[in-house]
């Protein structure tokens, strides 16, 4: 996670980039994408419709060796004297290479991973297609870093100069929120909690208090020259990350227990019933907050939580009257 200082340059840009993968973020081209795809797309299928009817040609052709193409690959593909003899091998050859073009992947490239194993790699598909698809599933960009981005790009000093300039200008702006992307795609692993607290590092802690004493740090990690009057503001996610670890299970161990001694401190029923369901609600929420879980996983545990606390009110009448089993 990153707070910003600004540049004015492609090399600055990459070099924070680089060393804050969190602002590598991206335009997908999704609308020229997809334009592509609609253009292959009415190409091939103009080929099939073409190849089809020379196909027909070929079958109901008088010719004894046009004849027998449906049947005899190696007739059909020559040598051939004539020209119209060789058009079905011909057309064929052009479909085989748009279709390669368009979907057909016959190999995939691993991309290494430091976090996962060679079986698990993920692989980048050459179809188009399947390339569009891959666009299609990286991470939506996160606006916290996009804004930090955009601070990035803004003019040191008014000097009067824009960064990027020309069309490259508009390239981060709010119209194309919807095409960009986050390459790390750091968010999308992370819990709610764990968002809130990135948002406040970044709007509260480093605006009052973080700048004051981060800087020199940070300027020594990311490599800044002591001339330069903006500093790369670095915060490591790992104390972010052991903090709210740390906190959900303390919250594991002792959310149940105090559960179960406020119900028991409840002699009336209808209030005991209502504290299990306030229970089971804050039991099912701090669920989402510190973890990432499934719905099903939601329920399964909202389920279980609620059935121990059914079965302890049960056997209970509360801390007046002891137990009735």
């Amino acid at each position: 996670m990153a707070s910003c200082d600004r540049t004015a340059n492609y090399d600055s840009l990459s070099e924070h980039q680089g060393k804050h993968p969190a602002l590598m973020i991206f335009r997908r081209f999704l609308p020229l994408n997809a334009r592509n795809l609609q253009l292959m797309q009415a190409e091939l299928a103009r080929l099939e419709d073409s190849l089809k009817v020379t196909i027909e040609d070929d079958r109901d052709s008088k010719d004894p060796k046009r004849s027998q193409y449906q049947y005899n690959i190696g007739l059909m593909k020559g040598p051939h004297d004539l020209l119209k003899d060789e058009a079905q091998w011909r057309k064929g050859q052009e479909v085989r290479k748009l279709l390669k073009e368009y979907s057909y992947s016959p190999e995939v490239t691993p991309v290494p991973s430091s976090d996962r194993s060679a079986d698990s790699w993920p692989l980048i598909p050459d179809g188009f297609v399947l390339q569009v698809r891959a666009l299609l599933q990286l991470a939506p960009v996160d606006r916290d870093d996009l804004s930090c981005l955009r601070e990035l790009l803004e003019n040191p000093r008014g000097s009067g100069r824009l960064f990027p300039q020309s069309l490259e200008y508009h390239t981060y702006n709010k119209k194309f929120e919807q095409d960009l992307t986050s390459l790390a795609g750091l968010q999308r692993n992370k819990d709610v909690l764990t968002r809130w607290s990135d948002r406040w590092i970044r709007t509260v802690y480093h605006k009052y208090i973080g700048h004051k004493y981060h800087d020199p740090i940070s300027n020594a990690e990311a490599g800044v020259r002591q001339t330069d009057p903006f500093g790369v503001y670095s915060y490591s996610d790992s104390v972010i990350t052991k903090t709210i670890d740390t906190l959900s299970t303390i919250l594991a161990s002792i959310l149940p227990t105090i559960a179960a001694l406020g119900i028991y401190l409840i002699n009336d029923q209808v209030t005991r019933m209502a504290a299990l369901i306030c229970c089971t609600l804050l039991f099912s929420t701090t669920l989402t907050l510190f973890a990432r879980p499934k719905r099903v996983e939601v329920f399964a545990a909202s389920a279980a939580f609620a059935a121990v606390l059914v079965v302890f009110v049960g056997n209970s009448d509360g801390c007046g009257s002891g137990s009735t089993a």
